[in-house]
């Protein structure tokens, strides 16, 4: 049986709930979310050291393709986790500021927002119709994708496809 407390919480609506959720809750969202991201960034690098020493002089250029393939196809599902993750940080940080600054309102319309969007990963190109944050998202998918050029290249070199003198 359910208690009266527990099914007074059951009614609250939408706003309730959120007006419930103090700063504290809110840096510890943020604070797991920026762990999440950093997280993301050290297993990227690792596939890509991992993509680029892969193999030896002997690899056939079929298997370095074939790789390549793969590890694209994982730089750009990892990029959309990447950028999903850095909206949600931009996302809670905002929330975390109206929270301080007292302003329900705009509090508890960022927050919904925050709720939506907490999806895992969307195609990376999405990101871009965004208006806010935009720069974050152009940094983080250069950076990858230079990293990611660069892995591959190593790789065709090691591979002897591509030659440098």
């Amino acid at each position: 049986m359910s208690t009266e407390k527990e099914q007074m919480k059951d009614s609250s609506s939408p706003e309730e709930i959120l007006d419930g959720v103090g700063p504290s809750k809110l840096l510890d969202l943020l604070v797991g979310k920026q762990a999440q991201f950093y997280t993301l960034w050290g297993v990227y690098t690792a596939v890509q050291f991992t993509a680029g020493g892969f193999g030896s002089k002997d690899l056939s250029a079929g298997v370095a393709y074939a790789v390549i393939a793969g590890v694209w196809a994982f730089n750009f599902g990892h990029l959309g986790f990447v950028l999903s993750c850095a909206r949600q940080i931009s996302t809670l940080q905002q929330a975390l500021r109206y929270r301080l600054a007292g302003n329900t309102a705009e509090y508890t319309k960022i927050a919904r927002t925050a709720i939506d969007n907490m999806d895992e990963a969307a195609f990376f190109w999405r990101f871009y119709a965004i208006k806010t944050d935009r720069s974050k998202y152009i940094v983080n998918t250069l950076t990858h994708f230079f990293i990611d050029s660069c892995a591959s290249l190593v790789l065709l070199i090691r591979a002897g496809i591509v030659h440098i003198s």
